[in-house]
C-alpha cells in the first residue's frame, strides 16, 4: 500500500485540508523544521446589537414600604396580569436595599416567563425609566421599584422592528407576512390583501428599509428581530456575535417560535425540509432547548431580558447563557469597536484580555467568579478580532498591534466613563505591558494567567497548534492562508473535534471539555473567525514572532499565574520569559493547573486578583 507523506501533492495536503494538521501534527512539525514549504500548497491568497424593544413594553410599579402599590402603569399590570409576585423578594429588597431579579411564571397557557426586578428607590433613580415614574419616586412614602417584562412573541417585536424602520400598518402587516411566509403571495394572504396590493407595498417598505431584493428585507427584519441593527455584512456577523446564529438558522428559529412547523419554516426560507432539519438540530444546541415550545420560550425570554438590561444600565445582573452582551461605539474616525460589559456598575471594573486565538466573550465562571468578588467585568475585542473593525492607523498596527490595541482601551474607558481599571490577561499579555509602557495611569491591578512568551523562544510545540505556530515562525507570509484554512473548518460539527484534537495531549484540559458549558464558552470566544473575521488574528500572530519588550519598572503590584500543565509551552521557559521582563512581580505556580486555567480555576483567578495590590 502507498503511503503518503503528510506533505505529498493530493487533496489531503496541508494546504487543501486541515486532516494532516490534525492527524500527522508532529510529522508536518518536523517537515516545517527541515525547512519544507509543500503545505503552502493550496491554500488560498491574502485579502485585504443591541435591544430593540419598545420602552412601552416596560412595566413600572412603585410601592411603599409594607409593599401597596402607589403607582403602576399599564404594562406592568398586563405583564403581571394576576400572577404572584416574588413577596420575599420584594421585602427584602424594602428592609435591606439592592435589587433581586426573579421570573414570573404564567403557567403552561402562556409561553415563556415575564422578567421582574425589584430594587430600592435610590439604586433606580439612575435607571432609564418613564418620567410618570421617575415623579412617584421622589415620593416620601416610596420605598422599592418593580420593573416587569413580559415574554414578548415574535409578532410583537417584529411590530416593533417595522415601527423602528417608520413602516405604515399595512407595510407593517405585509412585512410581517413576508417574514412568515417567505413570498409576497404568501404576504398577502397572511396580510388580508390582494396579491396587487402586497407587491406594492412590498416594495414601498423595500425603499424604506433600503433592501433591494424582498430576501433582504425579509433577512433585515430577522436579524433586527434578534436585536441586531443590519449593516450589510456586519449585521450578519454581529447575528453570529450575540446568538451564535447564522441569519439562515435566526430565520428558522423565528417562524419556529411562531408556531410554524418544520416544514412550513422551510418553505418560507426557501430550503428543503431536510436542510432545515439539519439547521434546526444547530439552533436548538445553540439555544440549548430541545423542543420547538422551549425555543419558542428561550426567544422571547431573551429579548425580555435585553429589555430590563437596558432600562437598569445592567444593574439587574441577568444571568442569560443564551446572549453576549454586546456594545459598540466609534472610533474618531468613524470606525467600529466591539465590547462586552458583563455589570454590575457598581462593582470595581476590570478588563479581561483574549487571547490572539479568541476574540471578546469571557468564560461565564470567570465572570460570575469576578463579580461575587465583587468586581464588573468587561471585555473588548482588539483591533481586527470579533466585530471590532481593524486600527485606522494600518502601518502602526501591523508594526505592533499590541501597542495599536491600547487606544481602544483608552476609548472604552472614555466611552464608560472610568479613570482606571483592573487588568486580567487570559492571553494578551503583550497588551498589558504595552499598556504599561504607554498608558500606566488608567491601569489599576494587573493579573497575567499563563502568559505567552514570544513564538520564537518556544522551545517545544506539540500537536495540531504546535505545528501551526512552528508553519507560523518559519513563514510568517502564509499566516493568513493558513489561518483562512482553520475558519473554513470551524462549522458547527468540525468545531468540538478541532477543539478535542488540539488539547489531546493534556488530559486536564481534555477534562475541562468535558463540561458542556466550559466547551460551550470556548467556541464562543472563536466562532466569528468561521465569519472570516481574522485580520486581527493575523496581525498578533505575525507579531508576536518578533516581540520583545524591557524590563518593566514599578511592577511590585503585578501578579502572575502559572500553569504547570501547559501544553502548548514549556512553564518553566515562560517563566524564565516573564521574569526578565516583570522582575518585581509576584508569581505563583498552580500545581493542578493547565493551560484553561481560566475556566478550571475561575474562583483562584478572581480570588488573586481581589488580594492584589493597587498600585502605588
Amino acid at each position: 500500500m502507498d503511503r503518503r507523506t503528510p506533505l505529498a501533492e493530493d487533496a489531503t495536503q496541508p494546504g487543501r485540508s486541515l486532516e494532516p494538521w490534525l492527524n500527522e501534527s508532529d510529522a508536518l512539525t518536523a517537515a516545517l523544521r527541515a525547512g519544507s514549504r509543500d503545505f503552502a500548497e493550496g491554500l488560498g491568497g491574502p485579502t485585504t446589537a443591541f435591544a430593540l424593544v419598545r420602552a412601552e413594553r416596560l412595566g413600572v410599579a412603585v410601592v411603599d414600604r409594607g409593599g401597596a402599590l402607589l403607582f403602576a402603569n399599564d404594562a406592568w399590570r398586563q405583564a403581571v396580569a394576576g400572577a404572584d409576585l416574588d413577596r420575599e423578594a420584594m421585602a427584602a429588597v424594602i428592609a435591606n436595599g439592592g435589587r433581586r431579579t426573579v421570573l414570573i411564571d404564567h403557567g403552561p397557557a402562556m409561553v415563556g416567563r415575564s422578567t421582574a426586578v425589584f430594587a430600592a428607590v435610590g439604586l433606580a433613580r439612575q435607571w432609564a425609566l418613564p418620567e410618570e415614574a421617575l415623579s412617584w419616586m421622589e415620593d416620601d412614602r416610596a420605598a422599592a421599584v418593580i420593573l416587569v417584562v413580559g415574554a414578548l412573541s415574535a409578532a410583537q417585536v417584529l411590530a416593533d422592528v417595522c415601527a423602528a424602520f417608520g413602516l405604515t400598518d399595512l407595510q407593517t402587516r405585509v412585512a410581517i407576512g413576508l417574514v412568515r411566509a417567505g413570498d409576497v403571495r404568501g404576504a398577502a394572504a397572511e396580510a388580508g390583501v390582494s396579491y396587487q396590493t402586497a407587491r406594492k407595498v412590498a416594495f414601498d417598505a423595500m425603499r424604506r428599509v433600503g433592501a433591494p431584493r424582498i430576501t433582504g428585507l425579509i433577512e433585515r427584519l430577522v436579524r433586527l428581530s434578534f436585536g441586531v441593527w443590519p449593516q450589510g455584512e456586519a449585521g450578519a456577523a454581529e447575528l453570529t456575535d450575540v446568538w451564535g446564529l447564522s441569519v439562515r438558522q435566526a430565520s428558522l428559529a423565528l417562524r419556529i417560535a411562531e408556531g410554524a412547523s418544520r416544514a412550513e419554516a422551510a418553505a418560507a426560507a426557501g430550503m428543503s425540509e431536510a436542510t432545515a432539519k439539519k439547521e434546526l438540530e444547530v439552533v436548538f444546541q445553540v439555544m440549548g432547548v430541545h423542543s420547538a415550545a422551549a425555543l419558542a420560550r428561550a426567544v422571547t425570554e431573551a429579548r425580555a431580558l435585553a429589555l430590563i438590561t437596558d432600562a437598569t444600565h445592567d444593574e439587574a445582573q441577568l444571568h442569560n447563557d443564551l446572549v453576549e452582551p454586546l456594545g459598540l461605539f466609534q472610533r474618531p474616525d468613524g470606525s467600529q469597536v466591539a465590547y462586552s460589559d458583563y455589570g454590575p456598575r457598581s462593582g470595581r471594573p476590570v478588563l479581561i484580555l483574549h487571547s490572539s486565538s479568541a476574540s471578546r466573550p469571557a468564560p461565564s465562571r470567570l465572570v460570575a467568579a469576578l463579580q461575587a468578588q465583587g468586581f464588573r467585568p468587561l471585555s473588548l475585542d482588539r483591533p481586527g478580532f470579533g466585530l471590532s473593525d481593524p486600527h485606522p492607523d494600518r502601518a502602526r498596527w501591523r508594526s505592533d498591534p499590541f501597542d495599536a490595541a491600547v487606544d481602544d482601551v483608552k476609548l472604552l474607558l472614555a466611552q464608560l466613563k472610568l479613570k482606571r481599571v483592573d487588568i486580567i490577561a487570559r492571553g494578551g499579555a503583550q497588551v498589558a505591558t504595552a499598556m504599561a509602557q504607554t498608558a500606566p495611569q488608567i491601569m489599576g491591578r494587573v493579573l497575567l494567567v499563563n502568559p505567552d512568551p514570544a513564538s520564537a523562544s518556544h522551545t517545544r510545540r506539540r500537536g495540531p497548534v504546535g505545528a501551526l505556530q512552528e508553519a507560523y515562525m518559519r513563514h510568517p507570509d502564509l499566516i493568513e492562508g493558513l489561518v483562512k484554512l482553520v475558519a473554513s473548518n470551524l462549522s458547527s460539527s468540525q468545531s468540538r473535534r478541532i477543539m478535542l484534537k488540539a488539547v489531546e495531549s493534556s488530559p486536564l484540559d481534555l477534562a475541562i471539555f468535558a463540561d458542556p458549558r466550559n466547551m460551550a464558552d470556548y467556541r464562543r470566544g472563536f466562532r466569528l473567525f468561521a465569519t472570516g473575521r481574522i485580520s486581527g488574528y493575523v496581525a498578533e500572530q505575525t507579531a508576536i514572532h518578533h516581540w520583545t519588550c524591557p524590563p518593566l519598572s514599578d511592577v511590585g503590584h503585578w501578579r502572575v499565574l502559572l500553569s504547570r500543565h501547559d501544553f502548548l509551552h514549556d512553564p518553566d521557559r515562560t517563566y524564565e520569559v516573564w521574569r526578565d521582563i516583570l522582575p518585581q512581580a509576584r508569581f505563583d505556580w498552580v500545581e493542578d493547573g493547565s493551560r484553561l486555567m481560566v475556566m478550571s480555576h475561575a474562583d483562584l483567578v478572581a480570588r488573586t486578583l481581589a488580594e492584589a495590590a493597587d498600585p502605588p
